[in-house]
This record gives structure tokens, sequence and C-alpha cells, in this order.
């Protein structure tokens, strides 16, 4: 195969009329999917000149018209870039900067959001461009144009572009082509062997990597994706219905995400018993949850995925065959495939020691094209290293060996501070919290000015008694200096909890609180509010 549309058609071909997509409101089978995307793509192509290898944006909620017109940027030669309708418009602003895209599609009653961000080009409506009821009247290219696009496409063509944070304040565009996702996605829908039946509830936003396990699991094996919509994560019990009655058998989630159900007693309303997999990335999970998770759903796999979105989704993985005690840390695991993964020190030099940080750095099949329009970040993370020469994109993430022999995650290299003249992870102090009965999710937070950490929790354990033991479980010089009982997290596009606003969170009313965990409406007879379950997560 050269490109992820040799996947898809050959998907099609076998199973033309078993259901592709559905959400809420609209369902496709792979023979709609695959007509609706060309006649979409049709019109992209035209937009673009028959040009290949340019960049389209699509400003819309997740959706099959989404999933469609994504699909037609793919036909059209093009890669797509989605930008979700909740960012700012400054955010979009700088995206649109980023990315000057070719084309720009958007769903209908977003165009405000656009002229908000100053964007004064073309707009092309998204419902005109995917519709398959004859009102799709945009100028098309022709069948030989569209011919010539195929011929000119192949593994080293771009296929998306994910955003991601920038540390000067400017989002990166992590650019990744069709042979990186057709290599990796080889491997993970064959290493957790997905299946025609198979049923992925996708949780994921279409502008955040994990979508792209979701959607290309799909388009190799036959497999149906089920669209969760944003704010059923504030509606338990819709939640659970809408996974249930729709006989979801794989989950791929944000460990924020899969927090949310068991956190809040969901399984006690509703089990999805048909889950043949539970898979979790972006953070590390907390082990109370994850047993939680085990102890209900009986029958899953359930693994652990780590990898940015510079390498295509995941360099690793760690399949959970055991229950974990709340002090231990679940391993990172093993490489895939075609995946060489290394530490290394400060100086460049590979760290084999035990206990020993290092930078993860990963080198082999699927790595980045880079960051578009920004060859100097892309020089700075993507090195070549060895004798060889060989390409290798440096995480910032460090890990180190345990005496087990297992690779564990020790944080990013931004994240570890020097308080009271120790070198501290912050996750550790997290992790410690994190395993307290009566915490059910904890951050730290450093101001190097007042050399002061700062613990923001969630739970029913008062501070008094939470500072209280953690200096029984934690070296003084690792004790939090303040702590804060908030009401909620805030989460960002990605599901993961915003660092940012820690200090925006409200706090709890110790002096009022009731001490009994809070079970949403609809989880259970006698529950009298769901405001425990009113944060944002991104779905």
């Amino acid at each position: 195969m050269n490109t992820v549309l040799d996947a898809l058609e050959k998907t099609g071909a076998l199973y033309k009329d078993q259901t592709a997509v559905r959400d809420p409101k609209t369902s496709c089978s792979w023979g709609q999917l695959i007509g609706r995307a060309k006649r979409a793509g049709a019109c992209i192509a035209a937009a673009a000149h028959g040009r290949t290898g340019f960049a389209a944006a699509i400003l819309a909620d997740k959706s099959t018209g989404l999933l469609t017109a994504m699909t037609g940027v793919i036909y059209a030669g093009g890669f797509y870039i989605v930008i979700n309708p909740e960012q700012p418009a400054r955010r979009i602003e700088k995206i649109l900067e980023v990315a000057s895209p070719e084309v720009l599609i958007c769903q209908s009653g977003y165009q405000n959001k656009l002229k908000e961000a100053g964007y004064e080009g073309r707009i092309y409506d998204l419902d005109r461009i995917v519709s398959d009821d004859g009102t799709n009247s945009c100028h098309r290219a022709d069948e030989g144009t569209m011919a010539e696009i195929r011929t000119e496409l192949n593994r080293e063509s771009p296929l998306y572009g994910i955003f991601t944070s920038g540390s000067t304040g400017t989002p990166k565009c992590v650019q990744v082509s069709h042979g990186a996702v057709l290599d990796f996605i080889g491997h993970f829908a064959s290493i957790f062997d997905f299946k025609p039946d198979d049923v992925i509830a996708s949780q994921a936003p279409f502008d955040f990597d994990v979508s792209i396990k979701d959607i290309f699991t799909a388009f190799f094996t036959g497999a149906s994706l089920l669209l969760i919509p944003r704010e059923y994560f504030s509606t338990p019990k819709t939640l659970m219905d809408y996974i249930c009655d729709n006989q979801a058998t794989s989950l791929t989630w944000a460990v924020s995400a899969l927090c949310i159900i068991s956190g809040l007693n969901c399984f006690s309303y509703r089990v999805p018993d048909r889950l043949r997999r539970v898979m979790f990335s972006g953070e590390v999970m907390p082990v109370k949850q994850l047993n939680i998770w085990m102890d209900h759903v009986k029958n899953a796999r359930f693994v652990n995925l780590y990898g940015p979105s510079e390498i295509t989704c995941n360099c690793m993985y760690y399949e959970v065959t055991r229950r974990f005690e709340k002090n231990e840390k679940l391993p990172l695991g093993k490489a895939f495939p075609g995946r060489k993964v290394l530490l290394l020190d400060s100086e460049g030099r590979a760290v084999s020691e035990r206990n020993q940080p290092g930078e993860i750095c990963v080198s082999g099949e699927s790595l980045a094209i880079g960051y578009y329009h920004n060859p100097e970040e892309t020089k700075k993370h993507f090195v070549k290293y060895g004798p060889e020469g060989k390409r290798m994109y440096k995480t910032g993430d460090l890990a180190y060996i345990g005496d087990d022999g297992e690779l564990y995650f020790a944080g990013r290299k931004d994240f570890q501070i020097k308080h009271m003249g120790h070198r501290i992870e912050l996750e550790e102090i997290e992790r410690s919290i994190d395993s307290m009965e009566g915490v059910e999710r904890s951050i730290c937070s450093f101001d190097a000015k007042k050399n002061r950490i700062s613990l923001y929790y969630k739970g029913v354990i008062d501070k008094k008694t939470l500072h209280r033991k953690a200096k029984e479980c934690l070296p003084l010089y690792m004790v939090p200096n303040k702590f804060f009982h908030i009401k909620n997290f805030v989460l960002n596009k990605n599901g993961k909890a915003d660092r940012k606003a820690l200090s925006e969170l409200e706090e709890v009313d110790e002096e009022t609180q009731d001490r009994k965990p809070v079970i949403p409406e609809g989880i259970h007879e006698k529950s009298k509010s769901n405001s425990a379950m009113r944060q944002e997560v991104t779905g």
C-alpha cells in the first residue's frame, strides 16, 4: 500500500454496506463514505487547482460530515488540519497563520469565529461539500485531474497536521505522512487484534492525535467508528447508555476521560460488557482508577500507551496483565515493531544504568515529517544520532530503567524542580498523593520565585488530614507548602488537566462540604445532583 486510500478502498470493497461511522444524528456505510469523500475531494481539488501536498483546514464539530471532509481532503491530494470550534479566536488566528491553508472549510454557524480570528480568505461550506442530496454544486475537478492526483500520492505525501503547544506561545503543526500512518496502524491493528465487527467508541476530538488510532484503525480493518459528543461526558447516564446501546468493543481514550467514569461510580449504573480493549495515553493512569476499571470490565485487554504526536501516536505499549498496588507505577512496556526507544543523558550518551533518568528518544518508523513551516524547531527536535546518522526525535520526556528492567515514565524535563537543595519530579509527589484514600486526583505546581510547591487536589479528604498524611509518606523537602482542595480540574482540548488554569480553580468550602462521595444524577436512584460531573471533557 502506498497511501491510506488504498487501505480504505480495500475495506470498502470488502464491507461496502457495513456501518463505517455513526454519530448521534447520522451514520453512513463504507460505500457511502468513500462515494461522498470522492465527490468532496473533487470540489476540494478544484479549489486547490489540482495541486498536491497543500494544507486544508476544517473548522467543524466532530461528526460524520467532518470525517467525510477530512477524507475528501486526502482524495484531493492535500493534508487535513482540523480546528476545534471551541478554540479561542486568538489561537485559531495563530493556527491559520502557521498553516496558511490553501483551502478552508467551515461548518455552518462558525463563520463568525473565522471573522473574529481575522480570516479574510474564501470559505467553503462543509455541508455543501459533503452533501449527498444534490446540493453539492461546487466546481469539481475532472476525472483526469483526480486520476493524476492519485498517481502523485505516495508514502512520503503529507496526510494530516496536528497542532501542539509551542514554548514561544505560537502553536506548532506536526505534519505526518501516509507512510508513517500505514506503518504504525499496521502494527497497532495487528497487535491488538482489531476485527471488522469491532465498534470503536471515539472520545478524542479530531484535532488530537488519539483520533488517528480510531480513524485509521477503522480504515484498515472495517471496524465501525462510534463518535461520542463532548457534552455526553457531562451527563454520565447518557454516556453509559450510548456506549452500551451501541455495543462498543474498544476504547482508546485520554486518561482523564476514563477517570470520569471510574471516579464517579458510573459502573453502578451500567457496565459496557462488550468491551474487548481499554487503552489509555496522554497522562499517567492512576492505579486506583485503573483497578476500578479492571474490577468491572473483566474481559477486556488493558493497555498503557506512550508516545507524542511527533512519532505518529505511540512508540511503546504495556499490556496490563495483573492488578497493581496503589503505590506501584505502570511501566511503559516495549517498543512497537519498527521503532527503537533509548534514553539519553544531557550529554547525549545512552543511559543503561538502573534508576538513572534519561530523555526518551525515538528512531525508526513513523517519525513525523517535522513541524510545518517551522524548520528551526524541526531541526532542534528531529536530530541525527549515531555513527549512521539516523533520524531521531527527542521527546522531552524523562524515564528510567527500574530494578525490574522495565522502563518507567519520570515526567517532563521541564517539570523537574530544585527545592530545598533537592531535585524533585513533581509527578512523584502527585503519585504519592493520588494513592491516598480520599484523593481522586492531584496536580502540583512550583513557584520558583517563592520557592513554594502547591498541591491542587480533588476528593473527599480535608486539607489538614491530607497534609498530615503527606508528611507521613514523603520526605520533608517534597511535602507541598500549600494545599488547595478544589471542586474540579479544568481540562484542555486534549482532555488533559490544564496546569495553566490551576490558580483559577474554585475551592471546596470544607466547613460546609458533605464528606460523602458525590454520585451524579442518573447513576444512583437516590442521587440529587450531577454537579460533580460538570467539568469540561473533550469528547
